[in-house]
């Protein structure tokens, strides 16, 4: 990718300049940022980096200056970023119009324990990555029995775990894989443009988590497929960030899913 920055510019510049934010929160594991109904999410990075890059965020800021944000090197500040990009991108209806909830009925405001996970990336494409070659880039819990009973699962993690290879090891083994599915926490620390390059044409791309931006303008660069989260209960994701509770997030919202599958 010649220019990785175009990523993040068409992203930024695709927020209605119009949208304000109306409360954001920074917490220990996920963070927030909301304008009126809608709410995005994203994990915080606690990586400080250079120090503040932006001017300090504020409520009744543009949400597209707040969404900015992610082009910095001080990860606290880029997660903030993160989050406001899917406060846009991550609504209800811009979901639901892109199809991104399938045959799942759903009303904002209330979620559903079976229906919220129905579209778990890791769930619904077992059967296409059966005997693939498949390499997954973070960590996620329960990845090997998920995928690696019935696939050639790697698994790239920053923080390495028994059995991972480093994230370094990504401009080695990503073109040789058949599915590779990528944390939406690579568009903070910025490696995202990199991944999607060397994933090429053979593999298919699938980026996951509650930090994927549900932009149709990431299947552009490279994405086959966005699995990404949806906020539907406002003051539960709110109670969530305020609780520093890691898991309790997810009672909050729906997964999606956006692209081919």
């Amino acid at each position: 990718m010649n220019n990785p920055w175009a990523l993040y510019d068409a992203l930024i510049e695709g927020v209605d300049h119009t949208w304000n934010v109306s409360h954001f929160s920074l917490g220990a594991s996920w963070c927030e940022v909301c304008s009126g109904p809608h709410t995005g999410v994203a994990m915080t990075l606690r990586e400080r980096g250079p120090g503040q890059q932006f001017p300090a965020p504020e409520d009744g800021m543009s949400l597209r200056d707040m969404a900015a944000m992610v082009k910095s090197w001080n990860f606290r500040e880029a997660s903030l970023g993160v989050a406001a990009l899917n406060c846009y991108y991550n609504t209800f209806e811009k979901i639901r119009d892109l199809g991104g909830f399938g045959d799942i009925e759903i009303r904002p405001g209330t979620t559903d324990d079976a229906a919220r996970t129905q579209l778990n990336a890791f769930i619904a494409f077992q059967d296409e990555v059966a005997g693939k070659k498949v390499a997954v880039v973070g960590h996620f819990p329960h990845i090997e029995k998920q995928l690696g009973a019935i696939s050639d699962l790697i698994v790239l993690e920053r923080n390495p775990q028994q059995g991972d290879y480093p994230d370094t090891a990504c401009e080695y083994l990503l073109p040789e894989q058949d599915y590779i599915f990528i944390t939406g926490t690579t568009i903070t620390n910025k490696t995202l443009p990199r991944l999607l390059e060397l994933s090429g044409e053979r593999g298919k791309v699938c980026i996951v988590g509650p930090s994927t931006c549900m932009a149709p303008t990431l299947l552009r660069f490279g994405a086959d497929n966005l699995s990404g989260f949806c906020a539907t209960d406002q003051q539960g994701v709110d109670l969530t960030i305020r609780r520093s509770d890691v898991f309790s997030l997810f009672q909050a919202g729906y997964m999606a899913s956006v692209g081919s599958r």
